[in-house]
């Protein structure tokens, strides 16, 4: 070991190579890298944030707004023109109302121009202006979209003996009087086969066992640990900072009953995933932890796509 030192020595000099100068150009080398990366960091989250807000106002913004153009009475507007598309949806909550354009909200019941739609237009061409009472409760809320492209609510409402509907636009309440056309819309609103809420309770089992067989599976594979949960003391308050953030999104959410249409409810996937994507990926990358959180996120998208699809 002693000849080969001495030979490398004179081979390359004995001068010291680990110089005061070189280890200042290595600091301040890797402080620079450091702020590089502390600086770059910062940049992804603006980005995704704004992308995320704006999507966010683009997609709940429209969805709580529908134009109303003028028209008349919806009795003439019935027996002028003809249904083009319809949508039903239960709802026995005097304030508020969950039928929409089709294609944009969980739930309800959709059809396009047939038998279903001349069903409501004859129903409608009955309706005589009357005094609401307390009498009438709601059973449904209906959306109505006519040849000439106007639109309109609905509310249904019914007694031991009538039926009865309400204009939102409006505010003008009729009643049925044609025995006829009270007993086919009752037919048809009762034909469909109620929710059940055990298969209801069957999905959600089988969503958190595959998510949790899908996580193991993951750590599993690339040997990624469990605990500690957090990295350090910034992933935790990052993460406890998301959490809150989340419950409050939540909270609005079900204030303004956004929860009903699918394109806010992709957009709150969106808001909840991407924040804890890119926080697992900056603080756990080194351990594979953004794997879970990617795997998570995949499987999660494909859960919301089939449920949108089996409610539909």
């Amino acid at each position: 070991m002693t000849s080969f030192k001495n030979k490398l020595d004179k081979e390359i000099g004995e001068a010291p190579r680990f110089t005061k100068a070189l280890q200042e150009r290595i600091v301040h080398s890797a402080e620079q890298q450091q702020h590089k990366q502390s600086r770059n960091w910062h940049y992804p989250v603006i980005i995704v944030s704004a992308f995320v807000t704006l999507l966010f106002l683009f997609a709940v913004g429209p969805l709580q707004q529908t134009v109303y153009p003028q028209h008349a009475s919806i009795v003439e507007l019935a027996q002028n023109e003809e249904i083009q598309q319809l949508s039903i949806a239960s709802n026995w909550n005097e304030n508020s109302f969950k039928a929409g354009r089709t294609g944009w909200i969980i739930g309800q019941q959709e059809y396009a121009k047939g038998a279903e739609t001349k069903l409501i237009e004859n129903l409608l061409r009955h309706g005589v202006v009357a005094q609401k009472n307390d009498y009438f409760h709601v059973i449904n809320n209906i959306w109505v979209q006519f040849d000439n492209r106007q639109t309109v609510k609905l509310k249904m409402y019914r007694n031991n003996e009538q039926l009865a509907f309400l204009d939102k636009k409006t505010n003008t309440f009729y009643i049925v009087n044609d025995e006829q056309a009270v007993t086919a819309f009752t037919d048809f609103n009762f034909k469909e086969a109620p929710f059940k809420f055990s298969a209801y309770l069957v999905w959600l089992g089988v969503m958190f066992l595959g998510g949790w067989v899908i996580e193991r599976a993951v750590r599993w594979k690339f040997k990624i640990p469990k605990e500690p949960k957090y990295v350090n003391d910034k992933h935790q308050k990052t993460a406890i900072i998301l959490m809150f953030f989340n419950f409050i999104v939540l909270v609005i959410f079900n204030i303004k009953t956004w929860f009903i249409f699918i394109v806010a409810d992709f957009v709150l996937v969106l808001v909840t995933m991407v924040p804890h994507l890119a926080t697992e990926y900056y603080f756990g990358r080194h351990d594979k932890r953004h794997y879970v959180a990617v795997i998570n996120a995949v499987y999660l998208l494909i859960v919301f796509i089939a449920f949108v699809i089996w409610v539909q």
